[in-house]
């Protein structure tokens, strides 16, 4: 006990020593959006209820604009509309100078929100009691692009994953039969940190670099 202990104050000490020793230094964006003017965003699409499209897209925007405040972003509506706008059948390069040309943006944001089935997961503890638990989680995945309109050509693309937890049942000899549960709707739960994480790019950050010496 008295070594891990002494271990912990340790590796406490060091920790401070390493602190006092570095200072925090703001690193710019991977992405800066300032070189684009008006940037396009066509409504992600999801494999779940069609509702959730413009609230993935709302929350995509917000996290985009409040990392670069003041950006002009046109709302072009959803993939099918855009495309029957330009003619088109799909958005490959041909369709993106399409639409740069119709709706006079330099760039098109686009992505895609998918949801896995709910997964269904079985413990039992002890078999004699019926000591155990039935939880079911749903995973989502989502994928955002940014094209540029002059060629079609993509300059950014990233992807992020999230899970929730739906109902859950536990059953024990003490506390009997036990219902948890969770998100009403689970797949709009995720969608904000979906967003956030897949947005990291426009943001700065802070990372920790050593002082220099005088």
């Amino acid at each position: 006990m008295r070594r891990v202990t002494k271990c912990l104050a340790l590796l406490t000490l060091l920790f401070f020593w390493g602190c006092s020793n570095t200072i925090l230094v703001p690193v710019p964006p991977r992405m800066d959006l300032k070189q684009y003017g008006t940037i396009g965003i066509i409504h992600f699409t999801t494999n779940s209820d069609p509702a959730l499209t413009t609230f993935a897209t709302q929350q995509f925007q917000e996290h985009v604009q409040g990392a670069f405040p003041g950006t002009p972003m046109l709302d072009l509506g959803t993939k099918e509309t855009v495309l029957k706008a330009i003619g088109a059948t799909q958005l490959d390069a041909d369709a993106i100078t399409l639409i740069g040309k119709k709706y006079r943006v330099s760039a098109v944001f686009l992505g895609e929100v998918v949801y896995s089935d709910p997964k269904t997961d079985v413990t039992v503890n002890d078999l004699a009691t019926l000591n155990g638990s039935i939880q079911t989680e749903i995973r989502g995945e989502v994928s955002g692009k940014l094209m540029e309109t002059q060629v079609g050509a993509s300059v950014w693309s990233s992807s992020a994953w999230a899970k929730r937890q739906g109902t859950g049942v536990s059953v024990s000899p003490k506390r009997g039969l036990r219902t948890v549960i969770g998100d009403s709707n689970p797949r709009k739960e995720m969608v904000p940190a979906l967003m956030f994480h897949l947005t990291e790019d426009f943001r700065p950050r802070m990372v920790r670099q050593p002082k220099s010496q005088p």
